[in-house]
Formats: structure tokens, C-alpha cells, sequence
């Protein structure tokens, strides 16, 4: 049975939980801060046994029951921010749980069995776009079985309250501000605590990494409300609304803490600067698939998930360079090829 390491810090105040998790990132954080009287966690990690009873004994060390929290805040629908709802709301059925509307709309969406045709649907048909962009036949069908399986591993749980952007929710004589920040997820928000300064960054702002920016299954009616083929862009404008809040501090859920988010945001913008242009420049002059690029520009040793991973992320950028007018697409031998104009 495996067990995973983990640790109780407390860090101006906010006590973060960090516990292993058995993938590149090591390590998934919740944190657990106060307003006044009120205690509030953000995140919920994830829904293993052994990570479920790392975490409920680093609260039992710090003194703290599940009966002295008030909310727990959610930054997106992934599996390791959502997972310990369940047992959350059985050890403290008073706690009140809050989301972004669309997190809410993806994770009912997603874990209701009579949807899972649709779903299977949507998948095949990010797939056949995907063949358009160069992937493989054979990678693509391993990949409608892998976005048909993800919903049956998610874990839904009614929220008491869904939260919009820009929403300022009172807690006691306190405020949070929810900043809607798509790019990793769609429903992905950071909460900013205005008199300390902090903000909980979720995945949206990481200390060493960037994190992974491509386009995803969009449920119709979300898609007719907004446009998200163009996700890259929603990042970056993002980072931009973040980098207006002068924040102090960010609590990432992955990694480490940040000090000088304004410098870790220049960082991450210049990241992506960087990135198109040397996509920019592989096809200058030489026309290719985005699963050719993607192949020069992350490497050919990866595993099938991070393979399509790699090419959506191409596939974001692309786009991005496309609505800027530096590259245009023409079709060959049934696959879009790329060229900068």
C-alpha cells in the first residue's frame, strides 16, 4: 500500500498542507487561512485513502477539526483539487462549499452517467480535429478512451454557492475577490484576500513550471457564451488581471510558494513570448503539421497523454499566432499544415 509523504507548514499565518502525489508536479497543496473568526480551505485534493489520512492527520497536528472549518473554496474541476469534498461535507455537513458556475456546470455535466454518450461524442470529435492536426489514428482512439474514463474518476458534489468573476464575497467583516483566470481549466479561478495581500493561485500561476494551456471539451451552451478556441489569449489577459492585484504573496497548489509574483509573471509571459516565436520560426519558410511542431519542440520520448498534451499545447499557441496573423494553416494530405506568414 503506498504512503505518501507529507508536511504541515504555516506561512504567514496560512497553513499549507503539502502531501505527495505520484506525478511530475510531487506534491498537491490545500491551504487553510482565516478571516477574523471564519476558517477557510482552499482546495480539496484528492480522493486516495492513504492521501485522505495524510491529510486528516496534519490537521489532527495542527489542532485543528473538520468542525472548526466554514468553506472550502475550489480553484477548478481537476481531480486533485476536488476530491475530500465528499468526506469533507461528511465529517462537517455545516461546511459550505463555493465554485466558479462553470466548474459547477463541468463537473454536474461530467459525472452524470446519462451523459456519458455525449461525452464519448465530444471526445471522438476532439480527436478527429486532433488527426487534422497531425496525431496519429492509433493515439487517438487511446485518447477517447482516456477523456471517456476521466469523468468516471471525478467525484461530484453540490457546491452551497456557485461564484462569478469579479464577485466579492463577504466573510464576517472580511472580503475575497474571485478573479476568473481560464487557461488551465475553464472554470479555473484565484481568490485574492485584499487586506493581507495573498492570493490563492490554484494552477494558474506555478513557482518553476508553466502550467499546461490548451483547448479541452467545451459544452455547447459554453461554448455559444464564450469563445475559448482561442485559449492562450484568455491566459495571458488573465495574468494581466492577476498582475494588476499586486499581490504579496501566491499560494500555488503545486510547488512552491511565491514571493515576487510580479517577477513570476513577467516570467511566465516571457515563457509563452518565447515559445511562439520558436514556433514561429520552425515554420518560417517550411509549412507543418502542429504534431510535427510539437514533436521539435517538446521531444519524441513522451508517453502517450503528455504526447497529446504537448501537441494541444502547440495547438494553443498556433491558434494564438493565427488570430495575431503571424501564421496561416493550409490543408495537406488531410492534416493542417502551419507556415508563418
Amino acid at each position: 500500500m503506498s504512503h505518501f509523504k507529507s508536511e504541515l507548514d504555516i506561512i504567514e499565518g496560512v497553513y499549507r498542507f503539502k502531501i505527495e502525489f505520484q506525478h511530475n508536479l510531487r506534491f498537491v497543496c490545500i491551504y487553510l487561512f482565516k478571516l477574523g473568526n471564519i476558517n477557510i480551505l482552499f482546495d480539496a485534493g484528492l480522493n486516495f485513502k492513504n492521501w485522505s489520512r495524510a491529510f486528516f492527520s496534519l490537521l489532527d497536528n495542527a489542532g485543528i477539526s473538520m468542525s472548526d472549518i466554514d468553506y472550502c473554496i475550489i480553484s477548478h474541476h481537476h481531480l486533485d483539487h476536488i476530491g475530500l469534498l465528499k468526506k469533507f461535507k461528511q465529517k462537517n455537513p455545516h461546511i459550505q462549499i463555493l465554485m466558479h458556475e462553470i466548474t459547477n456546470n463541468i463537473l454536474q455535466r461530467e459525472c452524470d452517467l446519462k451523459n456519458f454518450r455525449e461525452i464519448n461524442a465530444e471526445a471522438e470529435q476532439i480527436i478527429k480535429r486532433m488527426i487534422k492536426f497531425g496525431l496519429s489514428e492509433v493515439l487517438g482512439k487511446k485518447m477517447v478512451r482516456w477523456f471517456s474514463m476521466w469523468p468516471k474518476l471525478s467525484n461530484y458534489y453540490a457546491p452551497d454557492k456557485t461564484f462569478h468573476d469579479g464577485d466579492e464575497i463577504q466573510f464576517g467583516k472580511s472580503k475575497l475577490k474571485i478573479i476568473w483566470t481560464p487557461g488551465h481549466s475553464l472554470g479555473h479561478t484565484c481568490v485574492f484576500d485584499p487586506v493581507h495581500e495573498y492570493l490563492f493561485a490554484g494552477d494558474h500561476i506555478l513557482s518553476r513550471i508553466t502550467p499546461h494551456i490548451g483547448n479541452f471539451q467545451v459544452d455547447t451552451l459554453l461554448e455559444e457564451k464564450f469563445n475559448f478556441e482561442n485559449i492562450l489569449d484568455h491566459y495571458l489577459k488573465s495574468l494581466d488581471r492577476i498582475d494588476k492585484l499586486n499581490a504579496k504573496i501566491i499560494f500555488p497548489a503545486h510547488q512552491d510558494v511565491i514571493y515576487n509574483p510580479h517577477a513570476r509573471i513577467l516570467e511566465i509571459k516571457e515563457h509563452h513570448q518565447n515559445r511562439l516565436n520558436e514556433i514561429s520560426g520552425i515554420i518560417k519558410d517550411n509549412p507543418m503539421t502542429p504534431f510535427e511542431i510539437s514533436q521539435i519542440h517538446f521531444g519524441t520520448d513522451l508517453d502517450p497523454i503528455n504526447t497529446f498534451l504537448a501537441l494541444n499545447e502547440t495547438v494553443s499557441h498556433l491558434i494564438y499566432l493565427e488570430n495575431q496573423g503571424r501564421v496561416r494553416r493550409i490543408e495537406r494530405n488531410a492534416c493542417y499544415n502551419f507556415y508563418s506568414v
